[in-house]
């Protein structure tokens, strides 16, 4: 028989893992193996992932998306399939305007997985790219709360002072630039955005309890918004 999968965007490697290993016959072990960072998965010729740097895992590299698998499916194939439509959206998002902030392709998965965990509206995050591409381009920290929650394990909207203290390369308070990987698994809005990003004068953003992104130009104006809308 066969098993239908959906895998949201933005899981993690170890949510998606939860997902695949509670459907499918496929063991934990197996699976942390071959999406952990000493896989020697090379049994798809993928272009795009030739570009990841071999001391991360593939974290950002396997497309969520709804997913029919035989019932005795081998954790080669599951992954192979994932990274393989991860390969096809590369090969058809529009790259004409390519970011200069940019390198790889390992870069553009690496901010649209910050994107997908930041905000949930395709044109927030095509607004929020623009922020973090500026941000990059003056040496600014993202400063992105995901990806402290990513060292974590935690999912607070609101990180606490000590967390963003963490001495952590994935820290984006600590350290400047771009993260060493992704943080989380795009899908094709996050991805496109990062490649089409909406050009605007921002450098700031909060997201409300209700979900509502706030926009600022200045730090002055970024506290008064947290002040107003994170009470």
């Amino acid at each position: 028989g066969e098993v239908t999968i959906t895998i949201p965007e933005g899981y993690t490697i170890a949510q998606i893992g939860d997902v695949v290993t509670t459907q499918l016959t496929i063991s934990q072990a197996d699976w942390d193996w071959l999406t952990g960072m000493d896989s020697t998965f090379e049994a798809h010729d993928i272009m795009r992932l030739a570009e990841k740097p071999e001391h991360v895992d593939l974290e950002g590299y396997l497309f969520p998306d709804t997913y029919r698998f035989f019932a005795d499916a081998s954790v080669e194939d599951v992954v192979g399939r994932l990274l393989d439509e991860m390969e096809t959206v590369l090969l058809e998002v529009d790259t004409s305007d390519w970011p200069d902030e940019l390198e790889t392709y390992h870069d553009v998965l690496t901010l649209a997985s910050i994107l997908e965990r930041e905000v949930q509206d395709s044109d927030d995050m095509a607004m929020v790219a623009d922020i973090f591409l500026k941000r990059l381009a003056i040496g600014m920290p993202l400063q992105a709360d995901s990806t402290v929650n990513y060292v974590t394990g935690g999912d607070s909207p609101a990180i606490s002072l000590d967390d963003r203290d963490i001495d952590s390369l994935y820290n984006t308070y600590r350290y400047a630039g771009l993260p060493p990987g992704p943080i989380s698994n795009p899908g094709r809005e996050a991805i496109s955005a990062v490649l089409n990003a909406t050009s605007n004068d921002y450098y700031y953003f909060l997201t409300t309890p209700e979900g509502e992104v706030i926009y600022a130009v200045t730090h002055d104006q970024h506290v008064q918004n947290k002040a107003l809308y994170l009470r």
